[in-house]
């Protein structure tokens, strides 16, 4: 019985927002022009159903390519899908692998920075570094801190 009250309210209501909606001139010139074009379009079609038949055909046609081309990608997406499950732990292995080396690497340059800078000091004394052990003046040869004529003494 509910029901029944659902669809009568629903139909009641789809009528009256019709009518409101024709209040409207241009959408009631509209509604007028697009009913005419149906018309037309359905004594056309009772007279030649032959052709109706062929465009339903031809929809018909239509809608299965469609149908088969999105199965088809489908297809392929769930395969790719499926390769990239199976590639991701070699890709997590080689991406560790790779981070490793270059570790190693940088530790190798870090290295080789170190020796580069060591040789270089020792070919190639800095003013401000030391010779040897001792300290010495390096104008006359004498230890640092002594004046000349401390040494005559």
């Amino acid at each position: 019985m509910s029901q029944n009250k659902l669809m009568t309210g629903l139909l009641v209501g789809a009528a009256v927002g019709v009518i409101v909606s024709l209040f409207d001139r241009n959408t009631r010139n509209d509604v007028i022009e697009k009913s005419k074009k149906a018309s037309d379009n359905a004594k056309y079609y009772a007279s030649n159903r032959d052709e109706l038949v062929q465009a339903f055909q031809h929809q018909a046609e239509r809608a299965q390519n469609l149908y088969s081309r999105i199965s088809e990608d489908a297809s392929y997406v769930g395969s790719k899908v499926n390769e990239l499950k199976e590639m991701s732990p070699q890709v997590k292995e080689m991406a560790i692998e790779t981070k490793e080396a270059f570790l190693d690497t940088k530790e190798a340059v870090v290295e080789t920075k170190d020796d580069v800078i060591s040789a270089v000091k020792e070919d190639n004394p800095s003013p401000t570094t030391s010779l040897g052990d001792n300290d010495t003046n390096r104008s006359n040869g004498q230890p640092s801190g002594n004046t000349n004529s401390e040494n005559r003494l």
